[in-house]
């Protein structure tokens, strides 16, 4: 369908933002969602051990896992030894280990409170875990104004996002992106907190920019939902196509345009309990719809699962591979 036979006009925001919002938290790429590869390819790659840590790691295993028994024996030795716990969680995180990881930090933090390093650590991966509120509160501690880390001014926005309090994470996607003004990263999520506060138009130029600077399929396939909310369907399915097959961009196209159709309510995010727009997604009362989220598997695959978003799916209904992904 042209574009111009069903237009979406963003003067009714409501509408737009009832759509996203069904779907939004799982489209923001966390400080855990670098692209680009190098030293932004995960959670914790970019940080390499502090001086006091380089002797001791030259010396561990360069398997993962047995870097992660390694640590693990030296955390055992000398619990207090915050580079020795730093060091173990990287690595719990690495092989997995999330909750583990996160227990770790939790148990330096008695002692080592306000330490940056640590509660840089221990703030995004809690954001990571969905730990919303204590995410926020330790973040605010690793934010150095003399230093800044444009991870954690990141993260700090995403935590706000996850919230629905998107005019406020902006302040913060502006923070990092003075910081990494081209990574695209940043420039995703400052567009998708525009488009959830009602400016898709910004949204799209931020996203166009991001995708010309290096942003991944999460980048273009938010770029396509973005434009479909605006009812340019035609470019929407074909920036889709250049990472699903044909048939999915043209069903996930016509999944968004029965949703926008259907003016479902605003709804408000609503988050579990210290439970992971990282990150999270958003708990929220159901439209008559079905989403899927995309997960990669191999290089050029997508394949479609539940996306973990609330929204029950309909018997029989369509089964589309999704735009988007939860990190």
């Amino acid at each position: 369908m042209a574009d111009r036979d069903v237009p979406l006009r963003m003067a009714k925001p409501a509408r737009a933002r009832g759509v996203l919002a069904a779907m939004a938290t799982s489209l923001m790429l966390g400080a855990c969602a670098q692209m680009g590869g190098g030293d932004d390819s995960g959670l914790f790659a970019s940080l390499a051990p502090e001086a006091s840590q380089q002797q001791a790691a030259a010396a561990q295993p360069s398997d993962p896992r047995k870097a992660t028994e390694y640590w693990g024996e030296q955390h055992s030795k000398d619990p207090r030894n915050l580079d020795a716990a730093l060091a173990y969680a990287q690595n719990l995180t690495a092989t997995g280990q999330k909750r583990e990881a996160l227990a770790v930090l939790q148990q330096a933090s008695i002692v080592h409170g306000q330490d940056r390093r640590l509660a840089r650590d221990y703030g995004r991966l809690a954001l990571d875990l969905d730990q919303i509120s204590v995410a926020k509160k330790v973040l605010a501690v690793a934010d150095d104004p003399a230093n800044p880390d444009w991870r954690v001014i990141l993260a700090r926005g995403t935590a706000l996002a996850k919230e629905g309090s998107y005019r406020e994470a902006i302040t913060f996607y502006e923070r990092a992106r003075a910081l990494q003004p081209n990574h695209p990263s940043v420039l995703n999520n400052l567009a998708l907190a525009h488009t959830m506060a009602g400016d898709a138009e910004q949204g799209e130029r931020l996203l166009r920019q991001a995708k010309s600077d290096g942003g991944d399929a999460r980048v273009r396939q938010n770029l396509a939902l973005v434009l479909g909310l605006q009812g340019k369907y035609d470019e929407a399915t074909q920036i889709a196509s250049s990472d699903l097959q044909p048939a999915d961009a043209k069903a996930n196209t016509a999944l968004l345009q029965k949703m926008v159709r259907r003016d479902p309510q605003p709804m408000a995010p609503s988050m579990p309990a210290e439970a992971s727009w990282a990150p999270a997604v958003a708990q929220s009362p159901a439209p008559a719809a079905t989403t899927i989220a995309q997960q990669k598997r191999g290089p050029s695959a997508l394949r479609p699962s539940t996306m973990e978003s609330g929204l029950g799916g309909q018997a029989g209904g369509p089964r589309a591979t999704a735009l988007f992904t939860a990190e």
